[in-house]
């Protein structure tokens, strides 16, 4: 062993000494942490850098090695928990982005049933005063082919009237024109009748005459 062995031996026992503590702040408190925990990452990154530049310095492989391997267990862990936190923010963003997706797709579906819901409503409101409209032209037709038909009615009669008036009137006159002749015969006959009524008594006074003027004859 030369001179210069001597000291770096000094300083590893040294280290050692050092390491103590945090050995047993490691082994009590550290651990007992979770093994994510951003103070523990921290402390083992930090023991772990300064392990291995002591070990680089004293040529101690182990602590060196050991040093390479807290940084590199604490980098890992660290880089783990910016993945998984990136795809919770992405895993965030989807959900919100599905959770968007989702109110529009329910706001385009109300909007769609609203809309198709005021389209029945027009529709069915539109038929309802077509229909209202059909029966009041048909209600309005009705009472046109009515009045049509009573004014129809009404000029028949009034016409049968005419004619049976007319009618009348023809009998009346074909019966007047017959009863004329009848009546002068009448007429006639009456005259005859009381010239042979005179006739009759003028023969009974005469024969009555004759009688009396025979009996006083006698």
């Amino acid at each position: 062993m030369n001179l210069i062995d001597i000291p770096i031996s000094i300083l590893r026992f040294q280290y050692k000494l050092v390491r103590i503590p945090l050995d047993l702040f490691e082994n009590n408190v550290v651990h007992s942490m979770n093994t994510e925990a951003p103070a523990r990452l921290v402390y083992e990154r930090t023991v772990g850098t300064l392990d291995q530049k002591v070990g680089a310095l004293l040529g101690d492989k182990n602590v060196q090695h050991r040093g390479a391997e807290q940084v590199h267990h604490a980098d890992e862990l660290a880089r783990a928990q910016r993945l998984e936190a990136q795809a919770d923010a992405k895993e965030a963003e989807a959900a919100q982005k599905l959770k968007a997706s989702r109110e529009t797709a329910e706001k385009e579906r109300k909007a769609a049933a609203d809309a198709a819901k005021e389209a029945t409503e027009k529709a069915r409101v539109e038929a309802e005063e077509r229909k209202q409209q059909a029966a009041q032209e048909a209600e309005e037709k009705a009472a046109a082919d009515k009045k049509k038909a009573d004014d129809a009615a009404a000029a028949r009669a009034a016409a049968a009237r005419d004619a049976e008036k007319k009618q009348k009137e023809q009998i009346d006159k074909v019966e007047r024109s017959a009863a004329a002749p009848a009546e002068a015969e009448l007429a006639d006959a009456a005259e005859h009748q009381e010239d042979a009524e005179d006739k009759k008594a003028e023969a009974a006074r005469i024969e009555k005459l004759f009688l009396a003027e025979k009996e006083s004859d006698s």
